[in-house]
């Protein structure tokens, strides 16, 4: 076995801070090095950092993925980034407002990643959710898997555009496109 001995570095590495006590071991010099960072300040910081990545990655989605529709109408200044939530197992997400036609309840568009298959198979994906209100009083969300899904289920619509989603005709969308099959109720993105 070779042990290779790296001797003292020829420059001064200025860009990193040093303690300027050299009499100290490099574990204790450490030790009093952390006890002035806040840990609650640097997981706040991760947390807005995840946040503009979110922003990021959702602008890049909807330009590479939906170039000729919803790049063409979503500035990508107008995207709100949310930090993760670990409690709740939610990841970094982005949202931005779509609009209303009745100006009281507002269709969005909401990005986040999520992990599909389990283990080392598992991967992270973009998803792109539109979110609409329903007539009932609830909001219908539905993963948008590409441009053309997107088109068909616009197109599936007999509403003013912005305005809420009638219950049955919701229903009958589902029954023959890609919408999502579920009737929950969720809280706007806001």
């Amino acid at each position: 076995m070779t042990v290779l001995q790296l001797a003292p570095a020829l420059h001064n590495r200025d860009d990193r801070p040093h303690e300027t006590d050299t009499s100290l071991e490099p574990i204790v010099a450490l030790h009093q090095r952390v006890q002035n960072f806040d840990l609650s300040q640097r997981e706040q910081q991760r947390g807005e950092e995840a946040a503009f990545q979110a922003v990021l990655n959702a602008d890049a989605v909807i330009t590479g993925t939906f170039p000729d529709t919803l790049d063409t109408v979503v500035q990508a200044t107008s995207w709100t980034g949310h930090p993760p939530v670990p409690h709740v197992q939610l990841m970094a997400s982005a949202v931005t407002y779509l609009g209303s036609a009745d100006g009281l309840r507002s269709w969005w568009l909401y990005y986040t990643r999520r992990e599909e298959g389990a283990g080392e198979d598992g991967d992270l994906v973009h998803v792109l959710t539109l979110i609409a209100p329903c007539s009932c009083g609830t909001y219908l969300s539905v993963d948008l898997a590409d441009e053309d899904h997107l088109i068909v289920l616009l197109d599936e619509l007999d509403t003013v555009p912005g305005a809420p989603i009638d219950c049955d005709y919701r229903l009958r969308i589902r029954s023959s496109s890609y919408a999502d099959p579920a009737h929950t109720s969720i809280e706007p993105p806001v």
